[in-house]
């Protein structure tokens, strides 16, 4: 049994004037943290959002975690990716595990808009990240061939089809980065009313290899109507 700490609240980064320092901050605090007798630390989406003072839940850049240049700046609203890296690294050395905010549901930021031609719609969808890694395009999100839609949306932020194989197929190797290179060792799924449980179970399922062992992620997800 242990005890989480949701290491962050709305716009923490403005409020405690730790703005693009919030890694750091959090590194500075795991010795109290670890000594009241928490066992780990739920993070705020760490990818780049639509704009970078964002607490991250309007996903762009899965994979930016603050290393590139784009939407306004190259760190994160909490920081660069060497200072998460760091803040993990710490953590796990003071016996604090660290779990990752996923928000696999919808994007937004996109580059341009395209044309869908299941309904005829023109809809913001064209992703060209700069990391290079799961561009997307209208075949990611609904309607979609392999599906039109899941029956939760979020406001008008484009809806991933997580029955795209493409879309499957990235989100898993997306997390299993997150838990093999980055160091996470759990997630909290944001919004897992937005898609299918069979999405959750296929990256639970997995056995991630780290350090020569492999292990099963933490997860905890939301639900709330």
């Amino acid at each position: 049994m242990g005890v989480m700490l949701q290491a962050f609240y709305w716009d923490c980064p403005k409020a405690e004037s730790r703005e693009h320092q919030w890694w750091a901050y959090i590194q500075s605090k795991l010795p109290v943290i670890a000594q009241a007798g928490f066992t780990a630390l739920w993070l705020p989406p760490a990818n780049k959002a639509a704009d970078w003072k964002s607490m991250g839940y309007d996903p762009y850049d899965y994979y930016d975690l603050g290393e590139f240049d784009q939407k306004g700046g190259v760190p994160t609203w909490f920081g660069s990716k060497t200072e998460l890296l760091n803040l993990i690294q710490s953590a796990h050395a003071a016996g604090v595990q660290v779990y990752a905010d996923l928000v696999f549901n919808h994007n937004s930021g996109a580059d341009a808009q395209e044309l869908n031609p299941i309904d005829g719609q023109w809809r913001w969808t064209k992703f060209a990240p700069t990391s290079g890694k799961f561009p997307r395009d209208w075949k990611c999100f609904h309607p979609s061939r392999y599906e039109t839609w899941d029956g939760v949306t979020f406001g008008d932020m484009p809806d991933l089809c997580h029955r795209a194989p493409l879309v499957y197929t990235e989100l898993i190797n997306y997390a299993r980065w997150l838990l093999e290179e980055i160091g996470f060792d759990g997630f909290r799924y944001d919004m897992v009313k937005g898609y299918g449980g069979w999405m959750v179970r296929s990256i639970q399922e997995m056995r991630a290899l780290r350090g020569g062992a492999s292990f099963k992620p933490y997860a905890v997800g939301e639900c709330w109507d």
